[in-house]
Formats: C-alpha cells, structure tokens, sequence
C-alpha cells in the first residue's frame, strides 16, 4: 500500500514539473503542496482531452476514431504550455539585476512582495484564454440540452434567410416572365381577348404576386428580428415579440412552401386557346421549372440545416441564456489559476518551516539569506562551491533548487573559464613563437653589425613575448549572474590628460 501511494506521490511530482530529487527530501507538507499542484495539472490535462475530444468528435461528425487522437494531441500540447508558463509565473530562482529588484520589489521583514508586471498580466491573461477555449466544449456536453429550443428558433431564422437570399433571383426572374407574357397579350390580342385572357392567368399573377410580397414581408420581419436581437438582454416584453416574429416567420415561410407545391399542381391543368397557346405554354413550363427550382433549393437548404449541429451558436446562447455554462467557465478557469497561488503559498510556508527549524546551523542559515539578498558574494560563491549539497537536510524546496541551480551555473562556468585561459594561453604561446621566428633573422643580421645593440634587442624581444598565463578578467562581483560590478563606471573628462589617467593610472 506505501508502495502504491509512494508511486502515485512522484507520479503527482512529475506532473507538477518540480524535482523529485529535492522534493523526496522535503518535508511531507510540502510534498503534498506539490502533489497538490500535480494533480491539478492532471485534471487539467484530463479536462483538455475530455474537451477536444468532444469538440473533435461533434466537428468529424461521430468519428470516435479521429476524436481521440485529436484530443490526447491537445491535451499534450496545452500542458506543455502550461507548464511553461507556470515556471516562468513561479517565485524566482536565479538572482535578477538589483536595478530592476528596486523597481519592481518591495521589501517588508523577511518577505518579497512583488508588483505584478505588465508580462506576468499576459502570461495570466493567456491562462485564462486558454481556460475559457477548453470550458466551451464542456458546456456543450453537459448542457446544450437547456437550448435545444433556442437552436431550434436560429434554425427557423436561418432556414427563412437562405430561402429569401437564395429565391430571390427567382423571384425576379417571374416577375420578368410575367411582364414579357403581358405585353405580349397587349401586343397582340384587341382588349376583349385580353381581359379573358388575363381572366385565364389570374392564379399565375396571383400566385407571382405572393412571391414577390413573401420577400418583402420577410425582409421587413428579419430587419425587426435583428434589431431585437442586438439588444445583449431581452425584457419580457422584446422576449414575446421575438416570439412573435418567429411564429409569422415560420408560418409565412410554410405558406410559401405550400403555395409552391399547390400551384404547380393547379397551374398544369390550365390552358388557354388562339395565338398564345404556344407562348403560354412556355411561359408555364418556365414558371414550373422556377417554382420547382425553389423547391428543390429549400430542400437542400434544409437538409443542410438539419445536419448541421450549430456548435458555435450553441456557445453563444449557453453563455446569454445559462448561468451554469459561466460557472463551469469560472471554475475551469480556477483549476488553471490555482497552481499559481499554490506556487507561491508553498514558498511562504518553505520559508515558515525552515525559519521554526531549530537543527538549522548558523552557516545554512546565512548561506539562505545570502542567495535571497546576497551581501558577501565572495562568501557565497566560495561556500556554494565547497559545500556537500546532498549533507543539507532541510524542507525549504525552493532554498534547495536555488543552492542547487547555483551550483551548477557556478561549476560550469568555471569550467568554461578553464577552457577559455587554456585556450587563450595556447593561442600567445602560439602567436609568441611566430613572431619571434620571425624576428630571428633579423636579429642575427643585427649580431653581425653590433653584438651590443644585439643582446639588449634580444632581451627586449624575450621580455615582449613572454609566455603567461591568460586569466578571465572579472568586472562584477557575481559572475557569471552579473547583478553586481565591482567598481562604479568611472568618468572621465573630455581630456587628453584623463584619457592617459584612465589608462595607465586606474586601479583595477
């Protein structure tokens, strides 16, 4: 059983991106801040998979398959993020330039309080972006029923639209074949054939009457509704005229649609006799195809609707229309914005446990206070070098990782210092050899004329190109953090006289 939740405690730790190393060696409050901390990054990975997948499989329509790719994918990805971004919000490990601890710290007692800076704003504000992206989906799987009404509504608005968008060429084009019929029968019939014909065609011109009135009433009705809907909140009153509007809506768009279907029905069976007959049996067969051709339209318009799931729209009415869609966005947002507070209470209360520790020696004591507000940095750097890290048996974790991370920086750059004397020094015994080579047979060109004047250019030549060794100059005080110079940037006059001063006479 200790074994299992042993397990599950560092599991919990890798989650939490810490060290486990550190971490084992901690006290157990601590530990269970951190895996704390784990868990909730778990959950947040749980919650992104859950939520992608659901967006993925209502996207590919039902393709489980592809879902659960999508989703695992997702959720990789945005916990690497943020786990990113959690580092870079958690308290600082490496020290920062002092001029910039004056500007953004102030100090009370032993604590550090720190104003939030314009960069940790847009870490946080990502954050909860990302929150607010992963909560969507969730509300649609566990509420979207409370607006199955509301989408059924949007449909009956949608389905009008296209309709009215999609006919009204067609519409345009009765009304053209109409007038080209009717001057025809002006052109060519005297005025008593005229009037029975335009007797016989009543339901034709009835019937193209109604179309053209069905666009501009719908038109007319669809302005109404949109500037309802602008409104973010409706009242009980705009709520009944919105319901209003869509009832005369659907009712219209369901007249029209019978409309359609009577008159091609009655239409076929109508003729009329003399010079026209060919004339209108065109001009019916045309009506037919265009009344047809809406039909036809509706349909698919209709079965597109239908197949669509209208995701977006039903993450925006869960928004206006259900209080629960915005707790559920809330407390998503909390999970991601928790770890952070967790971060910086389990820092207070490393420092709390550290500080009642009496088994702490003066010298760990310091060393503690000399890596938050280092004083001594010859001290701190001599005695992070020469101490057994793994002799330190204390609970504060972030005490640990700073010694820790210390240590390594220092050790590395002292190696890199190394490499770069041996190197440098390697390249003047080099270049030393070359040049007195080449000053060697001038030198005995020399020996031959004066052996006097030889031997002093020997010795100078011999105490020019010396071989020594080349050590890395050091201007702070704490390299290679370089927080702290060691001496002021001295100014120097506009002068030839502080020039060679700065040169030759500054202690350096």
């Amino acid at each position: 059983m200790n074994k299992a939740v042993n397990e599950i405690r560092l599991f919990l730790f890798t989650c939490s991106g810490e060290d486990n190393y550190i971490l084992k060696k901690c006290n157990s409050k601590i530990q269970t801040r951190f895996a704390l901390i784990g868990f909730f990054v778990l959950l947040i990975f749980s919650g992104c998979l859950f939520s992608a997948t659901c967006f993925a499989y209502s996207l590919f329509e039902g393709a489980k398959w592809a879902s659960l790719p999508i989703g695992i994918i997702w959720g990789a990805v945005v916990v690497n993020m943020y786990l990113l971004l959690l580092h870079t919000i958690s308290p600082a490990i490496i020290p920062l330039s002092s001029k910039k601890n004056v500007k953004n710290k102030l100090q009370k007692n032993e604590k550090i309080i720190k104003i939030p800076s314009f960069s940790m704003f847009l870490r946080l504000g990502f954050m909860v972006l990302l929150a607010i992206i992963i909560a969507q989906p969730l509300n649609v799987f566990m509420i979207s029923s409370s607006v199955e009404s509301s989408i059924e509504k949007h449909k009956i608005v949608e389905r009008i639209k296209l309709y009215a968008l999609t006919n009204k060429e067609l519409i345009k084009n009765e009304l053209l074949n109409q007038k080209e019929f009717n001057q025809k029968i002006v052109d060519r019939l005297n005025e008593d054939l005229a009037s029975t014909t335009k007797a016989q065609i009543a339901i034709i011109n009835s019937k193209i009457e109604r179309d053209n009135q069905f666009i501009v009433i719908t038109s007319k009705k669809l302005n109404e509704l949109n500037k309802i809907d602008a409104n973010l909140f409706l009242t009980d009153k705009t709520e009944l005229e919105k319901k209003k509007l869509l009832n005369q809506l659907d009712n219209l768009l369901n007249d029209e649609l019978t409309s359609d279907a009577d008159f091609i029905t009655t239409v076929s069976l109508t003729s009329i006799d003399g010079s026209l007959k060919e004339d209108y049996i065109t001009y019916k067969n045309n009506l037919i195809n265009l009344i047809t051709e809406k039909t036809d339209n509706y349909n698919a318009l209709n079965h597109l609707l239908n197949k669509s799931n209208f995701y977006i729209k039903t993450i925006q009415l869960l928004l206006i229309e259900n209080p629960i869609s915005w707790f559920i966005t809330v407390l998503v947002c909390l999970v991601f914005l928790l770890p952070i507070y967790f971060k910086y209470k389990v820092r207070d209360l490393s420092s709390s446990l550290f500080n009642k520790n009496p088994n702490n020696q003066s010298e760990i004591k310091r060393l503690r206070e000399e890596l938050i507000h280092t004083k001594d940095y010859r001290w701190l750097e001599n005695k992070i070098k020469s101490i057994n890290i793994g002799s330190i048996n204390t609970s504060d974790y972030y005490f640990q990782r700073m010694l820790i991370e210390h240590k390594i920086i220092l050790e590395e750059y002292d190696e890199t210092k190394s490499k770069f004397s041996e190197i440098l020094t390697s390249n003047i015994k080099k270049y030393n050899k070359t040049s007195s080579d080449r000053l060697s047979h001038l030198q005995e060109k020399l020996k031959k004329v004066s052996l006097t004047k030889y031997n002093d250019c020997s010795q100078r030549i011999s105490d020019e190109y010396i071989n020594e060794l080349m050590i890395k100059y050091e201007y702070w005080l704490d390299s290679p953090f370089r927080t702290k110079r060691k001496n002021t940037p001295t100014s120097i006059s506009n002068n030839e006289e502080s020039l060679l001063d700065f040169i030759y006479n500054q202690e350096l």
